[in-house]
């Protein structure tokens, strides 16, 4: 057999292959467009955005514009007025300087742009394709502008099917839009900025150029965080090349267990750093209570000789010298701030109520003497054997509580829970219950009532480990969340809160989208039939349009956690094909077993992403939901016992 040749790629196919590397989403678009104009020395940056950024996405700055002479290059690679030449990188310090985020962008998206410098006397129109200027219009159209550029982006990943449909529902990317512009909104204080949706009047973030910092961090995230704020500012350390590091972080004061990322700017980017992300979780460690999270924003100017911006496509990572001396001195000064803050604490009180009998006794002096309980010999503190210790405790957090980031973004639009729960009066409801409880497995019980999570083994096979006592399980973790589901269906029944999409969607647009068409007039039929039943049992809401109905909302299970839409396609099928809808018990068990297999999260191959689902929701759930039958003993393994270790050791 000969081997194959080896030939160049086409342009075309290296354009996509670096296009799909630098733009993810429509957010890191974004990024990268944001930095453009902040380089360009603007004031006042404007984003609008239609269905998440995917169908439209443009930003309007008044910065010093685009000569009319570069308009033909600047959606080439590798064009940029940042860099001359290799050693330039030393000593960057803007944002950009690779010459790829327009070009990248032009090759996924149908891209327009509107320019103005301060001497041109007029503004200039273009748009591109493939990193070139659009053959229909070759030449820039002179229009009426002000200073500065207006992009647009439209249609985004319209040639990248794949790319499009891995992405979140568009209520979730305009969060993911919004989280962006809030950070750099927080960094760039001499810049005003608004966004909103696209053609709405409201604006998410208005701010106006020369607020504060704090007053930033108020109009984003709210008095809560702002009026618990500590300033801080970190001693120069010019031997690690450490030249200026300011920030703000809350005191030990906050109360808050939702998990807010912390924000790094390094040289003025927007960059991750897990060194330093851990060590400050594990300073606030010591004076939070447990679960509490802390808001931290930090600016750090670093010798730019000793920094390389050059190691990821996005410039969202970078790396330098003398990284863990730095994260040291930083997390240090936090500590001594932190410390000479926690001379005292505001905590919640409740007064305490009296009896009628007591107080109207409270005055009287005498009091009857209680016998007191013995106290426990010693022999009842004697130290168990090494074989029999427990190295965890399931009530306490886990090494991945600092070693992942949690970014929740809610995209429930109207989320809604009624205050006064209806009274179910099923008999198969009831019999469905009972069914449950009869079933449980008290070995199961014990063991998953005190699980902790060690990690995700495979998260294709949906496999993950966790320890109870001394033993060490591997478990399908899809098998658990579908049963779990189930059983919190069951006891939500009738009384589920509300996820609203961001738009009703067509009931046959979703089964064509899966391929499952060929049941499709049953099914249709089926959802417009019972539409009145599926909203008071189950929120689930159809409209009343029989040629093309379309589904707006599904029951909220778990508050926080949303099902993978991508499979709403086949649960529609699925209920609509496989239920027996005229049997009461079947239709309503079958129903509640479907909307468990949608909650069950996707093989994935992210295992970081999915441990933080398990580790933060899915398994507290199984502790306190779960009632195990002895079915799921096929689906839990154990792998490994202390005591049996010890044995084998024992024989080496």
């Amino acid at each position: 057999m000969t081997a194959p040749r080896i030939r160049p790629l086409d342009e075309a196919v290296v354009n996509r292959i670096a296009a799909g590397e630098v733009v993810l989403a429509p957010s890191s678009a974004l990024k990268e467009l944001l930095e453009n104009s902040i380089d360009a020395q603007a004031t006042s940056i404007d984003v609008a955005c239609k269905e998440g950024g995917l169908k439209l996405l443009q930003i309007t700055d008044n910065g010093v514009g685009i000569a009319k002479d570069d308009l033909a290059i600047v959606c080439e690679r590798f064009t940029t007025s940042k860099l001359r030449k290799f050693e330039d990188l030393q000593h960057i310090a803007s944002y950009g300087f690779r010459g790829e985020a327009l070009a990248s962008i032009s090759h996924i998206a149908h891209v327009s742009l509107v320019t103005k410098t301060r001497d041109s006397p007029c503004a200039w129109k273009c748009r591109y394709e493939a990193g070139r200027l659009d053959l229909r219009t070759p030449e820039p159209q002179p229009v009426a502008g002000t200073d500065g550029t207006t992009l647009v982006v439209e249609d985004l990943f319209y040639n990248f099917p794949s790319r499009l449909h891995s992405l979140r529902s568009p209520a979730e990317e305009y969060a993911k839009i919004v989280d962006i512009v809030s950070k750099y909104a927080i960094h760039a204080t001499h810049v005003g900025f608004t966004c909103k949706k696209y053609g709405t009047a409201a604006n998410d973030i208005a701010l106006r150029s020369g607020m504060s910092q704090k007053e930033r961090v108020r109009a984003i995230y709210g008095s809560a965080v702002a009026s618990q704020l500590l300033e801080l500012d970190v001693e120069p350390h010019t031997d690690y090349g450490l030249l200026k590091c300011t920030g703000l972080i809350t005191n030990v004061n906050y109360d808050n267990k939702k998990s807010t990322p912390p924000i790094f700017f390094i040289n003025g980017r927007l960059v991750s750093c897990d060194p330093l992300r851990r060590a400050i979780a594990q300073t606030y460690s010591t004076y939070l209570p447990k679960g509490h999270k802390p808001f931290v924003f930090l600016s750090l100017e670093l010798d730019t000789v000793n920094v390389d911006v050059n190691v990821h496509p996005t410039k969202q990572e970078v790396r330098f010298l003398f990284e863990d001396e730095i994260v040291d001195h930083v997390t240090q000064k936090i500590a001594q701030i932190l410390a000479n803050t926690d001379v005292s604490r505001t905590f919640l009180t409740q007064q305490l109520l009296l009896g009628p009998k007591r107080a109207a006794t409270e005055d009287v002096a005498i009091s009857t003497p209680r016998k007191l309980r013995p106290l426990p010999s010693l022999g009842q503190y004697k130290r168990p054997s090494e074989h029999k210790l427990v190295r965890t405790d399931y009530s306490q957090p886990t090494l991945t509580t600092y070693l992942s980031q949690k970014t929740s973004v809610d995209s429930v639009d109207n989320p809604t829970s009624r205050t006064q729960r209806a009274k179910v009066r099923l008999k198969s409801i009831f019999e469905l219950k009972e069914e449950v409880e009869q079933a449980a497995d008290n070995n199961l019980t014990e063991v998953f009532s005190k699980l902790t999570f060690i990690g995700v083994v495979d998260s294709l096979k949906r496999l993950m480990c966790f320890q109870h006592d001394v033993k060490l399980y591997i478990a399908d973790y899809g098998a658990l969340c579908y049963e779990l589901f189930y059983q919190i269906g069951l006891a939500g029944f009738s009384n589920f809160g509300c996820l609203r999409l961001s738009q009703p969607v067509s009931i046959a647009e979703l089964l064509l989208e899966s391929g499952l068409t060929d049941q499709k007039d049953q099914v249709l039929e089926i959802f417009v039939e019972m539409r009145d039943m599926l909203k008071e049992y189950f929120s689930i809401e159809i409209d009343d349009d029989a040629q093309n109905p379309k589904i707006a909302t599904l029951p909220l299970l778990v508050k926080g956690y949303e099902p993978d839409l991508s499979k709403l396609g086949l649960f529609l099928y699925r209920s609509g094909t496989k239920l027996d809808w005229e049997d009461e018990k079947k239709c309503l068990g079958g129903l509640l077993q479907q909307l468990a297999l949608l909650y069950v999260p996707a093989a994935a191959d992210n295992d970081s992403k999915i441990g933080e689902v398990l580790e933060t929701t899915i398994c507290p759930l199984l502790k306190k939901r779960l009632i195990p039958h002895a079915g799921l003993a096929r689906d839990v393994v154990e792998v490994a016992n202390l005591p049996g270790l010890y044995r084998v050791f024992e024989r080496c």
